[in-house]
């Protein structure tokens, strides 16, 4: 008997579930699975279309059950991408990475010592080391999420409805609120916080308080992380 299309995809899906370490770009029927999901190849480009898309494709996605999701590669994965290494952007590469940093998965396009120059690279070290230092936690979400089935990454919306609108921006788990930078040579960001308090990751002083959006300052090296103050 001949399998459709859909058949194929998610049988296809069910030989990665033999495997501890598995990812796949379209499953069909397959919510809840322990499966990694990466996102459609994006091209290297700020706005929409690029950048922009990542966070809201992934919010989509943890929605529909696939919790591990991973924001395409680092740097864009559009097939002819890093053809030409030496026209790389490299602020997008850096802001890229920080996006990933906090994800369920982050994975490379280019091996970025090739491609960026030590400011950059730096930065998107950076990156790396705060995910290394919160990988407890999303370790410990991914785990939860095999059990409850509640997403490791989650809209604003997931705490407070009317936040329905901010789509820049992820809860990881309940306790974080991840705002990486997304447009180009940007000095500052808005950050939107849910009810309650918080406090920056990195910074001393009086928690924030939450339901309303406040603006902080940006650098190269900046990935503004607020974490729930209990």
């Amino acid at each position: 008997m001949q399998a459709s299309p859909v058949e194929m995809c998610q049988n296809w899906a069910r030989i990665g579930l033999r495997y501890p370490f598995n990812e796949f770009r379209a499953c069909w029927n397959m919510a809840g699975q322990p499966l990694g999901q990466r996102l459609a190849d994006k091209p290297p480009m700020w706005g929409l279309l690029g950048l922009g898309s990542l966070i809201p494709e992934m919010l989509a996605q943890s929605m529909m059950g696939y919790a591990i999701v991973c924001p395409d590669m680092i740097g864009g994965g559009e097939i002819n991408a890093m053809e030409d290494q030496s026209s790389v952007d490299q602020e997008f590469f850096v802001r890229y990475a920080q996006l990933a940093a906090l994800s369920p998965m982050m994975q490379f396009s280019v091996l970025p010592s090739r491609v960026l120059d030590e400011t950059h690279y730096r930065a998107v070290r950076n990156a790396v080391e705060t995910r290394e230092q919160m990988m407890p936690v999303i370790l410990g979400l991914a785990e939860e999420s095999t059990r409850s089935g509640e997403p490791v990454i989650r809209p604003l919306a997931y705490e407070d409805a009317s936040l329905a609108d901010i789509t820049d921006q992820f809860i990881l788990g309940s306790d974080y609120v991840v705002a990486p930078v997304l447009e180009k040579g940007a000095t500052v960001r808005s950050v939107t916080l849910p009810d309650g308090s918080w406090q920056q990751l990195g910074t001393e002083g009086e928690p924030i308080g939450g339901r309303q959006t406040i603006t902080v300052p940006v650098t190269l090296e900046t990935l503004p992380v607020f974490e729930r103050v209990r």
